[in-house]
Order: structure tokens, then sequence, then C-alpha cells
């Protein structure tokens, strides 16, 4: 582990910086080393400050030209100041370690984050125990020291091979559309930035919104999902933001956080964005460029760790032209866009959807039908879905309830304004001799083509378990 081998630095990350100006650092060195009043550790922890932020194109704080004469006290930097001004407004989590692991500083979002101090001595294996995939980026300082400087970050490619693909494991789709939509979300999951998520209502934007925080460096963090639409609108400020007791009138005594600090170190889903007033999306912008919270009647900030979902029904583009949304916000909500097409869009999942809240309900209720004839298949292929999934579920829910005493659910079970409206009616209640064969055949052909079950299933589309039953249904070995 890195903390318990110091001196391995084939095990350290280093950054690559671009090169800056001798003539600049000479200056800026031999300033430092006019400045009085520094101990040697001050000294060489500035000094190693001051390269990092030259290295990463920062803009210094003070003129290039100053004088390195003792007695002009005014034209000298205060170096302390400076690192520890840099220090605690950085997004960064920065921590310096002796060689015997000793944390001789950690700035304040790192000591909040990590639960470091100065003085503590880590365990050999505080890395593994506490940064579950996050990792120590050691700052390179140039010569050797007695401590070492860290940026602790995420891991973001261990994410990428370790954990997308189970935490999007629940979202299964034959549609190539919303394949492509999925592979941002993968990317938006292993990033750090703020994602908007665009699709009608009852399209899976929560559901797609949760997978994305459980592929993330913050899984194990809270995730709370907060529906604007849902909240009166003179309670949609106190609820985010929080407040103080004697804000307003029949404020709890005590005072209550809002969601904004509830859901500190995790993600913060805010469902129907466009649902909110132009007053509050201020304060929003707010928060998202200063990531600092202040509670209504209160004049404290408190910093924030946090990461936002945002998700609407609405054209916000449309609403941005039209001066209903403020653009500034928009561009902060709109670093990685999803679109998540609606089912009309992507009637190959109809079939496979429809079986899935079939088997739900089937292991709910302990018995049921467990099958879909070909007919009330075909009708709700038909059908245009105007509250997409959550209207499918819904639709599969009643035509069970409908359906229990029987083994099948057929078009009888379904809307009877629907069997008019699209025209179909079975025979029978069994599905077509002829299509069960074809079933049977289909099947067969996969599980024989492919290495494995699992495989097999990949291939047509369906869960391993839908497999399995229909495999036990048409008698395949």
């Amino acid at each position: 582990m890195l903390l318990s081998s110091f001196h391995s630095s084939s095990v350290i990350e280093r950054p690559h910086h671009r090169a800056i100006s001798h003539a600049v650092f000479h200056s800026l060195y031999q300033q430092l080393k006019a400045s009085v009043n520094l101990s040697p550790y001050e000294f060489s922890l500035i000094r190693d400050a001051l390269i990092h932020l030259l290295q990463n194109g920062s803009v210094p704080l003070f003129p290039l030209s100053l004088s390195t004469t003792r007695h002009a006290s005014h034209s000298v930097p205060n170096w302390k100041s400076l690192l520890f001004a840099w220090a605690e407004n950085s997004q960064e989590y920065l921590i310096a370690l002796s060689d015997e692991r000793v944390v001789l500083f950690a700035n304040k979002r790192a000591q909040e984050r990590f639960s470091l101090l100065e003085g503590l001595v880590l365990e050999a294996d505080w890395e593994q125990e506490r940064l579950t995939n996050w990792y120590l980026e050691e700052l390179d300082l140039g010569e050797k020291t007695w401590y070492r400087l860290f940026l602790i970050r995420p891991c973001t490619s261990a994410l990428s091979k370790a954990v997308s693909s189970n935490s999007f494991s629940e979202i299964h789709t034959n549609s190539p559309l919303y394949q492509a939509q999925l592979h941002t979300a993968r990317i938006a999951a292993q990033s750090l930035s703020n994602t908007l998520l665009l699709g009608e209502t009852g399209c899976g934007k929560e559901v797609l919104a949760r997978a994305i925080h459980s592929s993330s460096s913050r899984k194990d963090g809270p995730f709370l999902a907060v529906n604007i639409a849902a909240l009166p609108r003179e309670l949609i400020a106190s609820e985010l933001f929080g407040y103080t007791e004697g804000a307003f009138t029949g404020a709890k005594k005590g005072g209550q956080s809002g969601k904004f600090e509830a859901a500190n170190g995790g993600t913060l889903f805010l469902d129907e964005i466009g649902e909110m007033s132009m007053e509050l999306q201020v304060l929003l912008l707010r928060v998202l460029e200063e990531r600092k919270v202040t509670r209504l009647g209160s004049h404290e900030e408190k910093p924030l760790d946090i990461r936002i979902i945002a998700a609407t029904n609405r054209s916000i583009e449309e609403e941005v032209r039209n001066g209903q949304f403020r653009a500034d916000l928009y561009y902060r909500l709109n670093v990685l866009q999803i679109r998540i097409p609606s089912l009309r869009e992507r009637k190959e999942d109809i079939a496979t959807l429809a079986d899935e809240f079939l088997q739900q309900l089937h292991t709910q209720y302990a018995g049921g039908p467990a099958s879909i004839c070909e007919s009330a298949l075909s009708i709700l292929q038909q059908h245009s879905w105007p509250g997409n999934i959550r209207e499918l579920r819904n639709i599969v829910e009643r035509a069970f309830l409908h359906a229990y005493g029987d083994s099948w659910v057929t078009s009888h079970h379904l809307p009877s304004e629907w069997q008019q409206q699209y025209g179909l009616q079975e025979a029978s209640g069994e599905p077509l001799p002829l299509l069960r064969e074809l079933e049977r055949q289909t099947i067969q052909q996969a599980i024989t083509q492919a290495p494995s079950i699992s495989a097999a299933a990949k291939k047509l589309g369906i869960a391993r378990s839908t497999l399995y039953r229909k495999m036990e249904e048409l008698g395949i070995g």
C-alpha cells in the first residue's frame, strides 16, 4: 500500500505538468528566500505549494516583479497566508504527511471528508480501509523533503472496470437509441460533473440517476431525490437549503438541515428542475458555483461535497430562449446531457419489460399468471404509452390481477377499449402452437450457439431467469 511503502515511487501516480518559465520561477523563489519569520518547514511547504500553483497554470496572486529587499515588507507576500488561502478555497482534498505517516496538514475539505486531523498517525491499512475508490496523487516537490504532499482523487479508471457494468445491470434494453445514452451515463458515473437527464414523465429518470450514483465514487454516500414539482413553492427553499430556528413562522425549534446538507458526500437528484422559480434558480446557481450552502435565517456558509443530477420533462433549451430558465444555471447543470427515449421510441423493450414486471408480481403474490400471450403482447406493442414505463407497469399489474386464476395474461385481461381500438382478439387463452414452436426453436438455437446460458440470454435480449423459465415451459433440457 502507498502509505506503508513511502519510498516505493513506482506505485505513486504523478501528474504531468506543463513546463513553466524558469525565469519566472527563479524570481519568485528568490523572493520567498528573502521572506522573514518562516520556519524551515513553512519555507519548504509554501515553496512546494507555489511550484504546484505555477505548474498547474494558476494565476499568481501577487506581482511578478516584487522587490526582494527584506525591509520592503509591504512588497513581500505573506507566503503562509498564500498557502492556506489556496488550500482552504481549493476544491481539492490536500494533505501533507511525514515519512512516519503523521498528518502534518489537511485542508478543510480533506478534514471533513476523510476525518483527517493534524497530528493523527495513519495506520498501515488506512489507505485500503478509508480510500475505497480513491487514490493518493503525490505532488512532485522537485527534491527530497521530510514530508510529502498529496491530493486525494477519485479512482475513475478503477470505477470503469469494477463497478460500471454491475450498477447498470438492472436497466435492460434492446434499443440502440437507449444503449447509446447509457454509454454517456456510464461516463457520467466515472466523472464528478453535474449531469442533466431529459425525458418524458415515467421514462425512468430516477432509476438512471440511481444507477449513475451507484456506479460512482460516491456510491457509499447518500442518494437523495427531490421532486421540485411535488413541493409547494413556498417550501422549496427551506426544503433544499434548510433553516435556522426563528427563520420564519412555524420554523422548527433548533432549525433543520436541508437536502443539500443531507446529501453531503453523495448525490442530490433534483427532479423536475424546470418547475423551480427564477428566484430559487439564483440560489441554486450560487450553491453550484461556490460549493457552499447557507440556511435560511443564517449567515454561516457550510461547505459542500456534493454531485448534482438534475432532470426535467420540459424542453429546457426552449425555456432558456424564452427567458423562463436561467441560461447560466442551465450551462452549470448541462455538463453531461442524457436524453432517455420514450417507450414508444423503444418498442423493442416492451415485451422484455412486460415479462419482467409480470415475474416480479408472480413472485410477490406467490402465484398468478407467469406468461403473456402473443395477442396481448401485440396490443401492448401498438399502444403509444404516453405514461411510458410507469404506465406499462400499471397495465401489467392490472392484467395480472384480472388473470390471477389463469395461466396466461391474454388480451381479454387488458383494458376493453384497447381491444376495440386495436382490433385484436384471440380465439383461445393459449398461445398459438406455431408461435410456441418458433419460440422453442429460437431459444434452442441461441443456447446451442452461445458459450453459456448468460450469453444466450443476452443474445435473446432477455434476463437469464426468464430464459430458464422459458426452457422449463418449453421442455428444453
